[in-house]
């Protein structure tokens, strides 16, 4: 008999009299019925474990990781220590599974010579096997892959309005400290006596100090003036202190909040300093995106410090609100003096900066310029008038290339990003993937590599319901895209904005849309 079933057969004997010794222990102090729970008991164990080793996702992934490694190819051949030795196989080992809010992130250490990439492009199989919504590959660090899977997708559900991030829970550095303040407060109830003492001798030390600082700048201001941090605070009119400063519409332009990510936290799209581009098929959400800017941009037009541009060829969108934009336009022609004219006064911006501001930041003399393009690719491919076209294409050039230093910003929407509609898309720093029609538009859209680092845009979902407004992100400077839902805007809040911010004017006084000024007027 070998030495390991010998170890097995102790084992066992050992385990069956201990069970017997607590059996026996719980009849005779517990009576019949104590005796029948430690049974219960006994049964309930091995099942409980038994469901948990069939049904748990994560006992499922660790007891199915070598199969699927050797299915996906990442098994090597292990180094032999001497000739006549037997081959080894070794394949990636689970480091570590931890979980998010919506499943799992499982931690694969990776063999010498391998690299992210070879997991990343068989995420949709690894998702299949573990019967997930989808599979994330990232690399935090050398040697290291994350695989985030999703059990359930948190962003199936359409809503109105911008979500607050969901609760997380806290770490084990956050609930020390609380316990810390918790003991705090019960010690500082228990020493009212001391505690008013340490006061008193912190309000004579201050004291001591403020008559003793009479010599130097500033004194006799006492210890409140001498907290740190006052100093940058903006002072009152009058010289007396100083006040903190308020938060206005100065602070909503640079990017706005227009949906939700993944992980439950505020989609912010930037916009000053950067262009944005958005593609998607027809009915996947492009109209959330530019109403969801419009709505967020709307307070900081009224204060006078951003302008709405729009361009609408399709008379449809943008025409519903045209009286909340400083310049409206949907015939060819007009769109493409409209496009020139931002260039002019862009470069005209641009000469009176020269040499005195290095980044700029919205005044009511040089406002935040965003102009919104809806189709963008009925002037650079679809567009007949082949002048008009190549006048289109130089303005959008010159716009996307030297704007965002001077506080330009063009947001275009187009349906298919292909080079031969739209070969300025490398001109878009940032960039929306919404729904797609075949897999390679995904890395037209987001640059090479981004479906296999799991930005699936071409499987969203075709049920507006579920799949209107969710697409994925690229920002500058961050190649990992990021799966989000733009917030549904409906006609009713449109035509409430329109009320609010431009009273005279009607949403339905563009029954068929002209040039428009923002009095509601149309142009000469």
């Amino acid at each position: 008999m070998s030495k390991l079933s010998s170890h097995s057969i102790k084992t066992a004997v050992l385990l069956l009299a201990v069970a017997w010794l607590v059996h026996s222990w719980a009849i005779a102090y517990l009576g019949p019925a104590g005796g029948i729970a430690v049974i219960a008991l006994y049964v309930a164990g091995p099942v409980s474990w038994l469901i948990y080793r069939t049904r748990s996702l994560r006992s499922r992934i660790r007891r199915g990781w070598p199969d699927l490694s050797y299915a996906l190819g990442l098994w090597q051949q292990a180094p032999l220590p001497r000739f006549d030795a037997p081959y080894e196989y070794v394949w990636p080992r689970i480091a570590r599974i931890s979980r998010h809010p919506d499943g799992l992130d499982v931690w694969i250490g990776l063999l010498p010579g391998q690299v992210p990439d070879h997991l990343a492009q068989h995420a949709q199989g690894i998702a299949h096997t573990w019967r997930v919504e989808r599979v994330e590959v990232g690399s935090p660090r050398r040697g290291i892959v994350v695989l985030r899977a999703w059990t359930t997708d948190p962003l199936a559900s359409p809503f109105t309005t911008t979500r607050l991030p969901r609760p997380t829970p806290p770490s084990p550095g956050k609930r020390l400290r609380k316990w810390l303040a918790r003991f705090t407060r019960w010690a500082a109830h228990r020493s009212f006596r001391l505690r008013k003492l340490a006061n008193k001798a912190r309000q004579t030390a201050a004291s001591a100090w403020s008559a003793s600082a009479l010599g130097l700048p500033g004194a006799g201001r006492g210890a409140a003036a001498l907290a740190p941090g006052l100093g940058t605070a903006r002072r009152t009119p009058g010289g007396g202190g100083t006040a903190a400063k308020p938060m206005g519409p100065a602070e909503q332009w640079a990017s706005v909040e227009i949906g939700t990510r993944e992980d439950g936290s505020p989609w912010r799209l930037r916009l000053h300093g950067t262009h944005v581009l958005v593609a998607g098929v027809t009915g996947s959400g492009k109209g959330s995106v530019l109403w969801g800017v419009v709505r967020k941009l709307l307070p900081a037009v009224a204060a006078g410090l951003v302008q709405l541009w729009a361009l609408d060829p399709k008379r449809m969108e943008l025409s519903f609100g045209a009286g909340l934009f400083a310049k409206y336009a949907c015939d060819p022609e007009r769109m493409v003096e409209l496009l020139e004219e931002a260039v002019d006064r862009m470069q005209e911006r641009a000469k009176s900066f020269a040499g005195r501001v290095r980044s700029h930041t919205p005044t009511p003399d040089s406002p935040f310029v965003v102009v919104l393009a809806d189709e963008l690719a009925f002037l650079t491919a679809y567009q007949p008038d082949r002048d008009l076209r190549r006048r289109a294409e130089s303005a959008i050039a010159t716009l996307t290339s030297q704007g965002r230093s001077v506080g330009f910003c063009l947001v275009g929407a187009l349906q298919d990003p292909r080079k031969e509609v739209i070969n300025l898309r490398n001109l878009f720093p940032d960039r929306v993937a919404l729904r797609m029609d075949e897999a390679a538009q995904v890395d037209m859209v987001l640059g090479s590599g981004a479906r296999d680092r799991g930005a699936y845009a071409d499987l969203i979902s075709p049920d507006p319901r579920t799949g209107a407004g969710v697409g994925y992100v690229r920002n500058e400077g961050n190649p990992q895209p990021i799966r989000v839902r733009a917030a549904y805007v409906p006609d009713a809040e449109i035509e409430a904005l329109v009320a609010q911010y431009c009273p005279n004017h009607s949403v339905y006084t563009v029954s068929s849309p002209l040039d428009s000024t923002p009095e509601g007027g149309a142009r000469p």
